[in-house]
């Protein structure tokens, strides 16, 4: 398993620390190249909620290594997604996407989050498919992964 070096920049000031994160492999805005990318795995998880535990609003695998987006909607019903890839069974109990619903109080943090594995796909016959028995599927497997974190509150 190949992962980019990241190199933390840490420049000191009298006033201020700032930080910069840089990569020798890769720019700013760039899209990661992992070499050997066979499929990918997407979770959508509230990671804080149930006292850290986390709470899978979504997670999907056995997406074409050659799918590059998702359309909006994608993940609204059956277990199939269009274009290739499955859903795994979310914490609401069903194969499909369960939007943020989170309680009064402060806002949830909710993290999409996409992993290129090297495995053209995850056979998922016998015990049902969930986001937790497919991260221990995919450990030893992933090639490189990417989170986009929103907020939401009542």
């Amino acid at each position: 398993m190949r992962k980019a070096l990241l190199v933390l920049i840490v420049a000191l000031a009298a006033h201020a620390a700032p930080f910069e994160l840089t990569s020798p492999s890769f720019k700013a805005g760039d899209t990661l190249p992992p070499a050997g990318t066979k499929s990918f795995v997407m979770v959508m998880d509230d990671f804080e909620a149930r006292g850290g535990d986390g709470f899978i609003h979504w997670a999907a695998y056995n997406i074409p290594a050659a799918v590059t987006s998702l359309a909006e909607g994608a993940g609204s019903a059956d277990p199939d997604l269009k274009g290739g890839g499955r859903h795994a069974y979310n914490d609401f109990l069903k194969r499909s996407y369960g939007g943020p619903c989170p309680p009064e109080g402060p806002p949830h943090k909710y993290r999409f989050t996409v992993y290129a594995i090297d495995a053209p796909s995850i056979d998922d016959a016998g015990t049902p498919m969930t986001w937790r028995k497919l991260r221990f599927i995919i450990k030893g497997h992933v090639l490189a992964e990417a989170s986009l974190t929103t907020l939401r509150g009542r």
